[in-house]
């Protein structure tokens, strides 16, 4: 039997993914989007799409009646202030869940595609568990971790919930994240923080979009979602290099300069790309968190290995013209 379910953000990177993957599991998607996106890949894929926003909690409300699960993935990871952050990732959520509790034919489950930066970077080495206290170190960290609470009010009113963490996520149709470190490493080079190896788990969107369908029919509860590996800077960008047969020029970066350097970006442009807290999450010793308990959504054995996953990227990259 046929299941529905409910994308916010399925206009965005992840979302398209998901969106595509749940069609060619036999689900029927419907997508909550604004009259202004383009919808040209959701038209293709058949999906139904529903007019509204994260301040729409009646469009909300409307959407979500019927489906079996609510994917909740629309939120900001750049805005001009924490408040706009707040409203984003926080108030929006909460906005889903009034949505979701108001609908006519509750859904069964909500999905919350929350951050590595809700529960903050690794401490001394050992990577984060999901039932120790988070601490986050920005604003779109303190926003996502708020978010996460707005999505368990959810639970005491009859809607099974899932939280997922998820660290940065690179492959085909990025455009944010992973496309600009393409791009510098093209011109062979290579900037990176200098002193003590940085690493950080990463995932491919695939694998990514497989776990969130997967969250749908597992337990209740808080997962990390992410490769098996935390993989030093260094690793990252010399497999970059590889994927594009160039050899780049490592430029080490002193920390200090590389927090000035998101000081002045952030009084320039905002809290855009680059500010001062991207800066101290870029400077943070590790990404890393416990993936105990996430096998049931993505397993070792089938996750993406870095090298092939960014290869792969590369070759949709230069077919977009991207490079």
């Amino acid at each position: 039997m046929s299941r529905t379910a409910l994308i916010t953000g399925a206009t965005g990177f992840v979302g398209g993914h998901l969106a595509a993957h749940l069609v060619q599991q036999g689900w029927k998607v419907r997508a909550l989007v604004r009259p202004t996106s383009d919808t040209a890949a959701l038209r293709a894929l058949g999906a139904e799409l529903a007019a509204g926003d994260l301040e729409a909690t009646d469009a909300i409300a409307a959407a979500a009646g019927g489906a079996d699960t609510v994917f909740h993935l629309a939120g900001a990871t750049t805005a001009p202030s924490e408040a706009a952050f707040r409203r984003a990732n926080t108030d929006g959520t909460r906005n889903v869940v009034t949505g979701v509790l108001r609908a006519g034919a509750k859904p069964r489950r909500l999905v919350y595609a929350s951050s590595y930066a809700a529960c903050g970077p690794a401490v001394d080495g050992r990577p984060r568990r999901m039932d120790e206290t988070p601490a986050p170190i920005s604003a779109y960290g303190r926003s996502k971790l708020a978010g996460e609470a707005e999505a368990r009010a959810a639970q005491g009113q009859g809607v099974e919930v899932v939280v997922l963490r998820v660290p940065a996520v690179y492959g085909p149709g990025d455009r944010a994240s992973f496309l600009p470190l393409f791009k510098l490493v093209k011109r062979r080079l290579a900037p990176l923080p200098a002193g003590a190896a940085r690493r950080a788990q990463l995932v491919y969107v695939a694998d990514l979009v497989r776990a969130i369908a997967r969250a749908a029919d597992a337990a209740p509860g808080t997962y990390a979602v992410a490769g098996p590996r935390a993989h030093p800077f260094r690793e990252l960008l010399d497999g970059i290099g590889a994927a594009l047969d160039t050899t780049p020029l490592r430029i080490p970066i002193p920390p200090a300069l590389f927090r000035a350097a998101g000081t002045l970006a952030g009084r320039w442009g905002g809290a855009g790309v680059f500010n001062r807290e991207k800066a101290e999450e870029v400077l943070a010793e590790a990404w890393e968190c416990d993936l105990s308990g996430s096998e049931a959504l993505l397993s070792a054995n089938e996750a993406m290995p870095l090298g092939p996953g960014l290869a792969e990227t590369a070759r949709w990259y230069r077919t977009q013209g991207w490079l």
